[in-house]
């Protein structure tokens, strides 16, 4: 991205256009990462999408702009303060060059609030599900108000320390650090800021239980899949209109920008599924696929119309290795970060930021960089013009060292605000993350008046054992799928033992029929759904489930640990169990005359998020007898 102030009144159109573009790119945002958590959570991530733009908007008004394009100081910026200086506020009809240059300052600033609601953006696909709102909105104004435009002033202003826009004689080793369009500035500020929020918050409940990594429920790989190709389509913007003019040759860098653009992110795509199907126990997700393509994304924009287009296609299947091997270490360090926005932005970012250090051309780097002296002898100085390690010019290794140099004081920046950011919101708030009931049942029907989805309807499925006791169980499930698990229910009661004299609450997948009639329900390795199944017996208040130490009446869904999900929570409960795909659950039931009061599961014993609860979204009252 350049500075450059163009009279030409197509610039201004050509850097709306390419705002435009950028900030559609929410809208694949909102459905990426919608589609990536349970549905219970459904309307809190989408306000928390509208809250990035909204925030981002006034913070960058402001105070933003100023600190980015602040005419004033290598560090930060000092002018502009919501658009007060000369250049937004002169009315002179008859001065044309005037009103040109006014016009690009407006069109530029909606252009670099774009880039700074996408860096802000990032973080809240990766602490969905568990962040408080209130802390969310002071940690996202504080991302873009300050440490997103301070990144950004050091690489794209007239000023910045790091800038190659910057006067010959004051150029970071006598290049500056190229950032063509934000792998560094962008994403590894908005991934880093996302990686320190995830640590801090901790995982969702049941995503780490022990030592067993949990799937969590996912609403919709239709929504991942075309949030992310509506992001694909959002970086040509992102990519193309970072020249911010359309003269001096630029045209030439916009329109090779497309096509490694493209090029790129298909062959990260690519390379991920290819890993995904040589890699033992891993499936073929369509999810890990959309990343992949990300992180090709992402990598590219560091040097889109910089380089040769074969080169993007070595980019791309780098990001797609960068993309299997981080998303794998989060996992490893116990990091949940429910869109895996970190391996994406901050690792592909990462890679992104050095790859124009190898692989750009010396001829890209005087078009992107007019300032930059054409003759080699330059006001009594020498000037060599720049290329990537692997191009083969004399000055390749000092813009390697000025985009290390960026990318360490990036990195030093981002940590230190976004630690104390965080420890400021902690101190005043208590704590970051919703309460435990909250979170199990879901945040939308805590917080935003109710669930998404009104499709969805709680069942009550009566049924009796093979010795005559009538029984019931409450499950919330949509309108088509109840005759479903009814069926399925019935399957498993007519399959049951005659024998009901004991009822031990133990039971596991790896026998065809129950031993015993029992309540019980299995997670299948091949489904990433949950599945239930249950049978129960007529005297149930004799298992041991009731003797266990943990067990406590009144505690709805409690939690031997922080951090134990709902598998855990019943694991813990029944001492016998150790097949890790099984989960128990047994009615509360010691009548026979179907009434829920007397045999319906008391919520104590099944409350939100439990094993019955395939969708992840009951909210049961508790009406147990009493």
């Amino acid at each position: 991205m350049t500075s450059q102030y163009s009279n030409e009144p197509y610039d201004v159109f050509f850097l709306i256009y390419g705002a435009t573009m950028v900030f559609f790119m929410q809208t694949g945002f909102a459905l990426l990462e919608v589609g990536s958590v349970s549905i219970r959570n459904t309307k809190n991530t989408l306000f928390k999408n509208l809250l990035d733009v909204c925030c981002s908007a006034i913070a960058f008004f402001f105070f933003g702009f100023a600190f980015l394009h602040g005419r004033e100081g290598e560090f930060i910026g000092t002018s502009d303060f919501a658009l007060g200086t000369k250049v937004f506020t002169r009315n002179n009809v008859d001065d044309i060059d005037a009103l040109n240059m006014q016009a690009y300052e407006y069109s530029k600033w909606f252009y670099s609030f774009a880039f700074a609601a996408t860096s802000t953006t990032i973080v809240s696909g990766a602490v969905a599900e568990r962040f408080k709102f209130k802390a969310y909105a002071m940690y996202s104004m504080v991302i873009t108000a300050l440490v997103y435009p301070v990144v950004a002033h050091w690489c794209w202003s007239k000023k910045g320390w790091a800038s190659p826009l910057t006067a010959p004689h004051e150029l970071l080793l006598g290049v500056g650090a190229v950032d063509y369009a934000g792998s560094g500035v962008v994403h590894v500020t908005g991934g880093l800021a996302a990686l320190i929020a995830c640590v801090a918050v901790g995982p969702r409940v049941g995503r780490y239980n022990r030592n067993i990594v949990m799937e969590m429920p996912m609403q919709s790989p239709v929504f991942q899949t075309i949030g992310t190709l509506f992001m694909w389509f959002s970086w040509y913007g992102f990519n193309s209109v970072a020249t911010m003019t359309l003269s001096g040759g630029s045209t030439v860098l916009a329109a090779k920008s497309v096509v490694t653009t493209t090029l790129s992110a298909a062959t990260s795509g690519a390379t991920v599924m290819l890993l995904d199907h040589l890699m033992p126990n891993q499936k073929m997700e369509p999810r890990r696929m959309n990343n992949g393509v990300l992180c090709g994304l992402v990598s590219i924009s560091g040097c889109a119309g910089m380089i040769d287009v074969w080169v993007s296609l070595i980019i791309g299947f780098v990001a797609g290795m960068v993309y299997v091997g981080a998303s794998k270490m989060l996992v490893i360090f116990r990091v949940d970060d429910v869109v895996d926005a970190v391996p994406i932005h901050l690792f592909g970012g990462i890679w992104g930021t050095i790859a124009p250090a190898l692989f750009m051309t010396k001829s890209s780097y005087l078009l992107k960089y007019p300032n930059f002296p054409r003759t080699e002898i330059y006001e009594g100085k020498e000037y060599k013009a720049p290329c990537g390690l692997f191009m083969g010019c004399e000055n390749f290794g000092n813009l390697l060292g000025a985009n290390l140099l960026l990318l360490l004081a990036l990195v030093l920046w981002v940590s230190l605000i976004c630690s104390l950011t965080i420890y400021a919101i902690q101190w005043s708030m208590h704590t970051l993350r919703v309460n435990l009931n909250d979170e199990m049942k879901g945040i939308d029907a805590s917080q935003h008046g109710g669930r998404s989805y009104t499709e969805f309807q709680t069942t009550v499925f009566t049924f009796k054992t093979r010795d005559g006791a009538q029984h019931s169980m409450e499950m919330r499930v949509r309108a088509g799928d109840a005759a479903k698990f009814a069926m399925a229910l019935s399957e498993v009661m007519e399959g049951s033992t005659h024998n009901s004299s004991d009822s031990a609450g133990l039971a596991t997948n790896r026998s065809s029929s129950a031993d015993r009639n029992m309540a019980y329900a299995f997670k299948e390795d091949n489904e990433s759904n949950r599945r239930g199944i249950a049978s129960s017996s007529d005297g149930g208040g004799g298992s041991s489930r009731d003797q266990s130490p943990n067990r406590h009446r009144g505690s709805r869904g409690r939690q031997s640990a922080p951090g134990y999900g709902y598998w855990d929570n019943v694991r813990y409960q029944h001492d016998a169990m150790t097949d890790k795909d099984v989960a128990i659950a047994i009615p509360e039931s010691n009548g026979t005359d179907g009434s829920r009061g007397s045999s319906g599961m008391k919520s104590e014993r099944l409350s939100a998020g439990s094993v019955f609860d395939p969708f992840g979204d009951a909210q049961r009252e508790d009406q147990g007898a009493r």
